[in-house]
């Protein structure tokens, strides 16, 4: 259809006898053109119904969750009485009235005797290692982390487990005695000592530990007669082994290389130390110490990305944008040559490879190639270097085994001279196809240039995706937080204690519903059915442009706006079809979550069943296997829905049939499309990487201090280097999933005319 100089060719030396052909008649080409914007209907109404009724049914729950929900339970936490830090509350039967509005964080004073208690009560390690397991820790609501120096006369501090904040308001006091059993809860041990400061991770006080390093470095070069006489005479050394005449130094805030280059410009050999000094609690505390180091690592970890936050969005963002415009040009003229050249480096591979085994499996006599070798110019110790026998190994015994490895490798090559062979014939039958698979992909980078308006596309759905997964989490929490609070005696993390003991005044949990559970998988399966509704309304919004500038007759009639035109067509006939395509695709997400829960709850039995652990791996795979395939099946479905205007039914159907008739054709294409759109991300991914390499290492002084940040006092560029890559490959992904979709388009689109015009001349 169309200009048949704009579609892609079996044989390209038809290009310009096809531009000499007269084009088809307008009467004849509208009669086989099935791509009709203005003849559609609403189709799968049904669908579009079941839909808005399931979304009311998700704002019937937020609402629901809004009135008995406290999301503050997730975000600050519940002291020891189920009291929520940070909020207000009116009594109920277990629970007194409390206003703790100014008491959003929360202290665990007693961490270890708890954790110690809780594996004693068969926790696993894995059990202990869940955030959930925070609930069953015993808490202290606090104005703030303490630190050492908030004591107001200079003594120690003491964490009270206070039962009324109106007659106590400072729960972090100087007081180092009980109150009594009245006012605090004595049976857990309170009050605790604050033995070192802590910080705030997440609204929860971990106690930090202070650790200091110091790196000191020395060059150990030798040193020469003018230095050891300068060194009598008073001037310092630094050279040699001796401490005592070239001592360690403090690196500071260089790098050891750096100070000791400042030193002695020419040294070759360096000495360094490094020493860790730990300012703690004389008390062995594991988790809070794994706890403590992890977050100065984290805080260094953020501290870099701060500091070169610009620069990231500019090597990851802006870069990325034209690197991914520059890719696209390339495809466009140099498409041909990256698939060649990999097949070339294929093929070569494949035959140094089966030479290698032939050569290791005795079956290429090494004389001979040492001669081929000399021939090509290699010198002869070169060559015999290289035709060396590798195969010659001797066991414990002293017998050679030699000979086994030799037919080893001999089958390997015979094995890999099949597969050269047939992969050799496979190209040249194929070389048809690969010609196709070409010009499909420089058509589809000339149809994304005429509309440039889809490269900006991405971002309507990235909204509304982001949109909906901060809605379902705000949903969720308030979900989640809808239990209702009962007593649950959790007296084994309380050392001593019975339940008679702590009635009334022991650490309590919230007691979820299983109607709150049910309100949850609903809430659940309408996030992956509206999660695949945007990808699947995306899908066909791309198709929908690619098609219609497929299908007109002359490129410059192209009308105006085909992006705009196909979201107005996409909403206004396919809504119901794209909840049809979607609902199949969450349903078989919904089926792989719950089996994952299943198998999270049979770890135990599956440890003592090996059948059990098969069958369910099995299971697993064959779904995220089922999944592929669906949403393969469904794209293309979504592809001729856009072209002809069916319901989703019928476009699947047909869009499988094109497939099974195009199998050889799709394959080739969708093989060497992939690989470009795999080159095209890793291409784009390095040279951004690269980018922000060179920024921290030589920071460019003429750029304003805004543009740069802080990445003078960058510590490592490892983790900007890793945000800008993840950055930088999200960005080259919505670039080029736009191009793959327009690619497969067209793929479908080229076979559809060859369907309907293979009678033609067309």
């Amino acid at each position: 259809m169309g200009n048949r100089g704009s579609k892609p060719k079996d044989n390209t030396n038809e290009t310009q006898e096809d531009t000499q052909k007269p084009s088809r008649p307008t009467s004849e080409a509208a009669s086989t053109n099935p791509f009709k914007p203005d003849n559609r209907k609403c189709t799968d109404v049904l669908c579009l119904i079941f839909f808005v009724v399931f979304w009311i049914g998700m704002i019937v729950i937020a609402g629901v969750g809004y009135h008995y929900g406290k999301p503050q339970r997730l975000i600050y936490g519940t002291d020891w009485m189920g009291r929520t830090c940070g909020a207000k509350a009116e009594k109920t039967d277990n629970v007194p009235a409390y206003d703790f509005r100014h008491y959003k964080y929360m202290i665990y004073p007693r961490l270890s005797e708890d954790f110690t208690a809780l594996a004693e009560a068969g926790f696993s390690a894995s059990d202990l290692s869940n955030p959930s397991t925070l609930r069953k820790l015993f808490g202290v609501c606090v104005p703030s982390c303490p630190v050492l120096t908030d004591a107001i006369s200079g003594d120690d501090l003491y964490v009270h487990a206070y039962l009324d904040y109106e007659m106590h308001e400072r729960p972090v006091n100087e007081n180092d005695t009980s109150g009594g059993a009245s006012v605090e809860y004595e049976k857990a041990g309170s009050p605790w000592k604050l033995i070192t400061n802590s910080t705030s991770v997440l609204y929860r006080c971990v106690e930090l530990t202070k650790i200091e390093v110091t790196q000191t470095a020395r060059c150990v070069d030798d040193c020469t007669d003018s230095e050891e006489a300068n060194y009598k005479v008073g001037t310092p050394l630094t050279c040699g082994t001796d401490t005592k005449k070239n001592p360690f130094r403090d690196c500071g805030d260089k790098t050891c290389s750096e100070m000791v280059t400042t030193l002695r410009p020419n040294c070759t050999a360096l000495e360094a130390t490094r020493e860790e000094h730990k300012i703690g609690s004389t008390k062995e505390d594991p988790v809070t110490d794994i706890l403590s180091r992890k977050w100065y690592r984290v805080a260094r970890w953020l501290g870099d990305l701060q500091k070169a936050a610009f620069p990231i969005l500019i090597c990851g963002g802006l870069f990325a944008l034209i690197l991914g415009l520059i890719w696209l040009v390339l495809l466009r003229y140099c498409a041909g040559f990256f698939v060649w050249l990999a097949i070339v480096l294929v093929v070569a591979m494949q035959i140094v490879i089966t030479f290698f085994c032939a050569y290791e499996g005795n079956l290429i006599n090494s004389t001979s190639m040492q001669t081929t070798l000399d021939g090509m110019g290699m010198s002869t110790e070169n060559a015999a270097a290289l035709t060396v026998a590798t195969t010659t190994y001797i066991t414990s015994s002293g017998i050679t085994v030699a000979e086994d490895q030799a037919r080893y490798w001999a089958i390997a090559c015979y094995v890999l001279t099949a597969i050269d062979i047939a992969l050799l014939v496979v190209l040249i039958f194929m070389c048809g196809r690969i010609r196709i698979a070409i010009g499909i992909i420089r058509e589809a980078s000339k149809a994304l240039q005429s509309m440039p308006m889809l490269t900006l596309y991405p971002i309507v759905p990235t909204i509304f995706a982001v949109g909906l997964v901060a809605y379902w989490l705000v949903a969720a929490a308030f979900i989640a937080t809808s239990g209702k609070i009962t007593v649950n005696d959790v007296a084994s993390t309380v050392s001593n204690a019975t339940i008679a003991d702590v009635e009334g005044v022991v650490p309590v949990q919230m007691k979820e519903s299983n109607a709150m559970h049910y309100l949850m998988i609903y809430h659940l399966f309408g996030l992956l059915w509206t999660n695949q509704f945007i990808q699947a309304a995306t899908y066909a919004t791309i198709a929908g442009a690619f098609c219609e500038y497929y299908w007109t007759l002359d490129k410059r009639q192209l009308p105006a706006r085909p992006v705009l035109r196909s979201v107005w067509r996409t909403l206004r006939y396919h809504v119901g079809s794209i909840a049809f395509g979607s609902l199949i695709i969450a349903i078989v997400q919904f089926l792989r979550i719950a089996l994952e829960y299943i198998d999270q709850k049979m770890r135990t039995a599956q440890q003592g069943n090996v059948v059990i652990k098969i069958i369910m791996k099995c299971l697993k795979c064959f779904l995220w296997c089922f999944e592929r395939c669906l949403k393969f099946l469904n794209k293309n479905a979504f592809i001729v829905m856009a072209m002809k205007g069916q319901s989703f039914c019928p476009s699947m159907k047909d869009s499988f049939s094109l497939l099974l008739a195009n199998a050889a054709r799709v394959a080739t294409v969708s093989i060497v499309a992939r690989f470009l759109m795999i080159l095209g991300k890793m291409f784009i991914t390095g040279f951004c990487m690269l980018f922000m390499f060179v920024f921290i290492r030589y920071p460019p002084t003429h750029l304003p201090s805004f543009f740069m940040g802080d990445l003078a006092s960058v510590s490592s560029p490892i983790f900007p280097m890793l945000l800008t890559g993840i950055l930088s490959y999200a960005t080259a992904s919505f670039f080029l999933d736009i191009y793959g979709t327009g690619i497969d388009t067209i793929l479908l689109c080229f076979c559809e005319d060859c369907n309907v015009n293979k009678t033609s001349e067309q």
